[in-house]
């Protein structure tokens, strides 16, 4: 019978080699050949074998950097969600390592590179804002604290550039009281971005809209919030090239709100 086992465990091994498997008898072997696998682009093998280091213990002297290599081998095969949560991980697990700064830059990038089209829910985005700003704040004067300064902003701007389609996307279809908020949104929460003229230029012809398609009673105050707006802008944006089509709007707006029939005016503002 001994003979018999004998050749099972030397078909298994054999298998198990034809199959390109296998199974690391230590943490340290399966350590290094992830490590090895990673060095040479081979992600997916450098994952199993990290994984199987890892499967040891966590408290080990090499688990530390077995779960760093792990996170950046699923950023390198471009599966981000799983980089970011091993990247996490390792942030939480080994507090007192001085690669956590390193392994936290790279975290927001692997959230920054799941953000999708601005066209796009936003999910993803605003986690890695989330992340970034956190990251700024726990290490201002780290070097690359201006990269991810300058990441911060792109991404805002994708967040404003969203609002600011939504905002032209009602417009269109004629909803411009929700126009108007989406616009507003943008001056609001993204002041600085590219958009914020844009957004105030759509918001003073979505009201001038909004009062022209209005009942009579209700022109004359949705007039004078379209004036106001104009004034927002000019305060707001004097040099902006967008100055003349605002002007523009506003005398629509003037001549339209002069026009009202003066009880209809008296009458809506009681």
């Amino acid at each position: 019978m001994a003979p018999a086992a004998s050749v099972v465990t030397v078909s298994a091994v054999v298998a198990g080699c034809g199959n390109g498997v296998v199974t690391p008898g230590s943490a340290q072997e399966a350590y290094d050949r992830g490590v090895e696998a990673y060095d040479r682009g081979k992600y997916t093998r450098a994952i199993e074998h990290l994984r199987t280091a890892l499967d040891f213990g966590r408290t080990s002297p090499l688990a530390a950097d077995a779960q760093l290599t792990l996170a950046r081998a699923y950023k390198g095969d471009r599966q981000y969600l799983l980089a970011g949560n091993e990247y996490t991980r390792f942030i939480e697990f080994y507090r007192s390592d001085e690669r956590v700064p390193q392994a936290a830059y790279e975290r927001i990038q692997t959230y920054a590179a799941l953000s999708p089209p601005y066209d796009l829910d936003q999910t993803d985005t605003e986690r890695a804002i989330d992340y970034i700003r956190l990251y700024i704040a726990q290490y201002p004067e780290s070097p690359q604290a201006p990269e991810a300064a300058a990441l911060l902003t792109d991404l805002r701007e994708k967040l404003a550039q969203k609002r600011y389609n939504n905002g032209r996307l009602y417009q269109r279809r004629e909803l411009y009281e929700a126009a108007v908020v989406y616009y507003e949104s943008v001056l609001q929460n993204y002041p600085t971005s590219a958009y914020a003229d844009d957004a105030m230029l759509g918001a003073l012809s979505a009201q001038v809209e909004f009062a022209r398609a209005s009942v009579i009673s209700r022109q004359a105050e949705r007039y004078d919030e379209a004036l106001a707006k104009y004034d927002r802008f000019i305060t707001l944006f004097p040099s902006s090239p967008l100055v003349r089509e605002a002007e523009d709007l506003y005398s629509q707006a003037y001549d339209a709100r002069q026009a009202v029939p003066e009880t209809t005016a008296e009458r809506a503002g009681q």
